[in-house]
């Protein structure tokens, strides 16, 4: 045995790679069908999903436009309000200067004494009064009562007190 060994040459082909064995499946008709029932919903899905997308979009264009309608509303009514904002000031300047020419003296005088007909004092019309004595206060006196007396009213006023904060 020996002797045989080293004669032999070696076999080498049991140590290469074997090429795969390509297997065919069978088709299995329960999985195709779960695989289109899956892209069905997949693509039902898909159109959800970009309507629903597309009605965003829309939304907000749709918002961002009314929102420049209403500020384009806004702006007119700020125009003409300042401008109302300016007459107006105009016109409270015309009225104050008006006032002041009405009430100042020399025109209240004029319609004093040609309207009314009164007439500007004379000194002889004066007279003048002296008071005797000067003015005098009274105080009147407290209530003296008794200790009880005057811890009820406390107490009392208390209440009165207490009812008025609370009402």
């Amino acid at each position: 045995m020996a002797g045989n060994r080293g004669t032999e040459a070696y076999d080498l082909s049991l140590f290469e790679p074997r090429p795969a064995k390509i297997v065919e499946l069978k088709p299995n008709k329960k999985m195709a069908k779960a695989q289109r029932k899956k892209a069905k919903i997949q693509s039902v899905l898909n159109t959800a999903a970009t309507l629903s997308v597309a009605a965003i979009a829309v939304t907000v264009i749709g918002l961002m436009l009314a929102s420049r309608v209403r500020m384009t509303e806004l702006d007119t009514q700020i125009t003409t309000l300042e401008e109302r904002l300016v007459e107006l000031q105009s016109e409270e300047t015309r009225l104050t200067d008006e006032l002041g020419r009405k009430v100042s003296t020399e025109s209240v005088e004029n319609y004093a004494q040609n309207t009314l007909g009164m007439q500007k004092m004379e000194s002889y019309q004066i007279e003048y009064i002296s008071v005797e004595s000067g003015d005098k206060v009274e105080v009147a006196e407290e209530k003296s009562g008794s200790i009880l007396e005057s811890i009820g009213s406390a107490v009392s006023n208390f209440f009165a007190q207490l009812t008025y904060l609370f009402e």
